[in-house]
This record gives C-alpha cells, sequence and structure tokens, in this order.
C-alpha cells in the first residue's frame, strides 16, 4: 500500500485514454477570441475599417474595401510585442513578462480600374493577398502563495479524483491520469475504509511558471468590385494556421511533512490549420460617408495535439526501505487530432470624412463564444461543448479610430472594447486598446507607424472542490485558490508600403 498524500496543486488536465488531456472549452475561447490586426495604418485607428475601405487592413476585415483601391500595392509589416502579466493569490503577487519580435502583417493588392473616360458601370475588379497575424500568444504568468487554513490543497483534489477513479480499491486507476501519477510516486495513501486522503499539513507555500508562445495567423485570398464607384461588393477565402506551445512547472513543499518539493511539468503543443468564408459590401451614398458590413462564417479548424506531464517527488525519508528519495513518474507521449468550430462574426461600421483633412470611422462586431464546438471521430466532447454554452456569451466588439492629414503626414487615435466572453465571472474580463500612429504618403510609396496598448484581467483556478468522498469530514467547504492576473500588452507595428 502506498503511504503518502497527493501532496501537489496541479493545473494539468489529464483525462482518459479515449481522448488528449488538454481539449476542454478553454480551447474554444483561446482561438476564438482574435485581435484586430492588419497594416500599421488600420491598428493606429483601432482596427475600425470596416466602413472605411481603400486599405489592405480590409482584405481581414471587409473584402468590400478592396474595390476602392485605384493603383496596385505592396505592403509588409514589423513588429514588437511586449507583454506583462501581474498576477496575486491568497494575498501573495507576482509578475512576469515575455518580448518578441514578429511579422504581424504582408499584403499585395492588384488593381484593374477602367479609365475615368471609359465607359461601364462596374469600375475595379481588384484582387489582394494578405497574411494577418490574429492573436499573439507569447506570455509568460508567475504566481506563488501560501496556502490558508480555509483553502483547499491538491491532497484533497488528489483524493476527490482516486476516489472516483477507483470506488473498489483494487488500484486501477485510469492510464495516463492523475491519480495514477500520484500513486505511482507514493503519494496516495488510504484510511481503513479505502478512502484515499492526504496527509500533509494545510499550510503550504505552492508557486507555478506558465509560458506559453506561439501565434494564430490567416492567410486571405480577396476579391472586390466598384459598381459606379458607389457599391462595393467583395469576399474571401481564409487560410488560417496556429501554433501554440504551454509549458506549466508548479511546484509545492510541505516542510511539516515527510516530502520536501513535488514538481509537476506540464507540456502541450498544438498545430492546425482551418478555413472560412467572409462576404462584404460597402456603400457610399455621398464622398463624405460610408456604411460597410461583412459575415464571416466559423472557422473549420483540424487540429493536433502533443502532450506529456511527469510528476517528480522528492522525499526527506524513503516512501518503502527499497526506495530512493527522488521519486518520478509521466504519461506516455499523447498525440490526439481533433476538430474545432469557432463562432460566426458579424461586422458593421461607418466613415465620415471631413473634407481632406481626416475622417472619424466607427465598427462593431457581434461574437457569440458559447457557440464553439469540439468534435473528433472517436469522442463527442458533449461535456466540453456544454460547458463552453454554460460559461461564455455573446459579446460585442466597438473599435473607433480617427485620422488628421496635414500634408503628407498623417496623425492617427483610436479606442476598441471588445466585451467580456464570460456569462458569471467575479470579474471583468473585457479588453481595452488605446491606439495611435501616424504616417507619411508619398506618390509612390508610404510609411506608417502604429503602438497598441492593450489590457484585461483573467481569473483561474488550478483546480476545484467538488466534495467528492470528502462530504462531512474537514475536508468539506475548502476554497480552491484564485489567481487574479492583469495583463497589459504593448505593440509597436511599421508598414512599408509600395504602390505601382
Amino acid at each position: 500500500m502506498k503511504k503518502y498524500s497527493f501532496l501537489l496543486a496541479c493545473l494539468a488536465l489529464l483525462g482518459s485514454a479515449g481522448k488528449g488531456f488538454a481539449q476542454t472549452e478553454i480551447d474554444i475561447l483561446r482561438y476564438s477570441r482574435t485581435d484586430f490586426g492588419g497594416t500599421a495604418r488600420t491598428m493606429g485607428i483601432g482596427g475600425a475599417n470596416v466602413g472605411l475601405g481603400g486599405d489592405a487592413g480590409n482584405l481581414y476585415s471587409n473584402p468590400a474595401g478592396l474595390g476602392l483601391f485605384r493603383r496596385s500595392e505592396i505592403s509588409v509589416s514589423a513588429g514588437m510585442n511586449f507583454n506583462e502579466v501581474n498576477s496575486t493569490v491568497e494575498g501573495s503577487a507576482g509578475m512576469n513578462n515575455r518580448n518578441n519580435l514578429n511579422i504581424p502583417h504582408f499584403s499585395a493588392v492588384f488593381s484593374t480600374r477602367k479609365a475615368d473616360d471609359e465607359e461601364g458601370d462596374w469600375r475595379a475588379s481588384n484582387f489582394g493577398i494578405s497574411f494577418t497575424r490574429q492573436n499573439n500568444f507569447n506570455q509568460r504568468v508567475f504566481y506563488r502563495g501560501v496556502a490558508g487554513q480555509n483553502s483547499m490543497r491538491f491532497g484533497e483534489y488528489a483524493a476527490q479524483l482516486a476516489n472516483a477513479d477507483d470506488p473498489t480499491g483494487a488500484h486501477d486507476f485510469t492510464l495516463n491520469s492523475l491519480q495514477e501519477l500520484a500513486y505511482e510516486t507514493y503519494l496516495l495513501s488510504e484510511d481503513d475504509f479505502g478512502y484515499f486522503l492526504r496527509d500533509v499539513s494545510l499550510t503550504n507555500p505552492y508557486q507555478e511558471t506558465i509560458e506559453s508562445s506561439g501565434s494564430q495567423n490567416q492567410w486571405d485570398f480577396s476579391y472586390g468590385a466598384s459598381f459606379r464607384d458607389k457599391l462595393f461588393l467583395g469576399a474571401s477565402i481564409g487560410l488560417s494556421s496556429l501554433k501554440f506551445k504551454q509549458t506549466r512547472t508548479y511546484t509545492e513543499t510541505d516542510p511539516a511533512a515527510n516530502i520536501s518539493n513535488v514538481t509537476l511539468y506540464d507540456n502541450l503543443s498544438t498545430e492546425g490549420t482551418g478555413v472560412n468564408i467572409k462576404i462584404g459590401a460597402l456603400f457610399k451614398p455621398v464622398d463624405a460617408l460610408r456604411i460597410g458590413v461583412s459575415m464571416q462564417t466559423p472557422t473549420w479548424y483540424t487540429l493536433t495535439d502533443n502532450f506529456r506531464t511527469q510528476l517528480d517527488v522528492n522525499f526527506n525519508t524513503a516512501p518503502e526501505p527499497t526506495l530512493n528519495l527522488f521519486q518520478t513518474f509521466s504519461t506516455d507521449d499523447g498525440v490526439y487530432e481533433y476538430n474545432l468550430t469557432t463562432p460566426f462574426r458579424a461586422n458593421g461600421g461607418v466613415a465620415a470624412f471631413i473634407g481632406k483633412y481626416g475622417f472619424v470611422t466607427a465598427d462593431m462586431e457581434y461574437v457569440d463564444y458559447s457557440a464553439g464546438k469540439l468534435s473528433a471521430g472517436d469522442y463527442n466532447f458533449q461535456d466540453e461543448n456544454m460547458a463552453a454554452k454554460s460559461v461564455y456569451s455573446s459579446a460585442v466588439n466597438y473599435r473607433l479610430g480617427a485620422e488628421a492629414r496635414l500634408d503628407v503626414f498623417r496623425l492617427r487615435a483610436g479606442y476598441a472594447l471588445y466585451g467580456d466572453p464570460f456569462k458569471n465571472s467575479s470579474v471583468d474580463q473585457a479588453k481595452t486598446y488605446l491606439t495611435g500612429g501616424f504616417g507619411i504618403r508619398q506618390t509612390n510609396y508610404f510609411i506608417d507607424a502604429a503602438l497598441v496598448y492593450s489590457k484585461f484581467n483573467s481569473v483561474y483556478s488550478p483546480y476545484v472542490n467538488s466534495d467528492f468522498a470528502v462530504q462531512g469530514s474537514e475536508y468539506e467547504g475548502l476554497t480552491t485558490p484564485e489567481v487574479n492576473s492583469k495583463h497589459e500588452n504593448t505593440n509597436f507595428v511599421v508598414t512599408f508600403g509600395w504602390n505601382f
């Protein structure tokens, strides 16, 4: 019989051998809640270009804007991203940051336009190809805390999992599960009635570092046409790709017990591709006003997860006479392929021009995060999809921007508010953006720069107290740690463009 309880607090999402451990409603939100992107001009005005047109950023937001191009154009952007996360848990604080260089945008627009004296209602027929970074996953989160007397430690959580998985006491745990890791590293103990219990103190220090990297990108192949230079229509096919890698390192110590420390290493990498279709229209009733709409189908992804979890335990005294002080056990290297369908998106925008002095533009976007779905040939994801419907809600995203024209110079500013995707949360998790930029426009080339500052809050618990098999005991009603994080991101982008 193994004689020590499970001490660590873990956030590994281990499941059964029938599917990968990492696919949950969290994946739906991670790949559905995208940022605005495009040229530095688009980013400098807060991403509000659905009703504006005439910018390569329209290939991502509203392909109808292609119809306003009068010349062909090639543009490329370079960016620097600075990310900082401040986290607090049970009265303790931690901060970490991560920076990276990236290429957030590339585009080529090929314009075929009739001369002003040439007859015909259809004035332009333009094609465009663009690359846009939708998400930047590079960040590092760190928190450290000390459990209070009313806090649940992972000993209780592991006991709940073990009792649910092994009600007969046969020690036949689910393969590659968290409870199997605990059992194989001598961290589980049983009482005389066959229930698994913890045997450590209620106050033990713990900390975790969560480091992620990668990005989510989209290639858009777009067509836009102009009818009498009043009505502009467009459509595009989007080919999305994503790479996400995350390493979680959780450590917990208990000086009062026979365990020096326990460390869990949880590694996950996800890669995949997807496809979507976007259609749009833009109407110019008078030269000073433009009104645009666009709709994007769900993005249908095929994703592959690779994952592995390892548990290391350092004992002060060997758990059994013939064993070493150091015990380790890891899951099998896992590979799992599945599908993700992101929500439908609808956009509307309007742009008002103030003569040759500039413009003001505003957008609204609707997206229902609860409509995202996971699926696979060997697993129905019913619980995960129901969790998404119960946890997430629809949201409206607002974008507002302005540009002032001073001869060849441009000054820009913008603001965006992306609504909270959660139905019920103790913290408002809406995302706000403040943007600014400037540019120079010449006959055959242009240079634009933009600075985008964004911030949002998040809440996360590494495990949940289900009160299973501990009702009426000293463990009932214990609370789980709640990590509150403030995310701040600063993105600097420069775009170089050539007209021909």
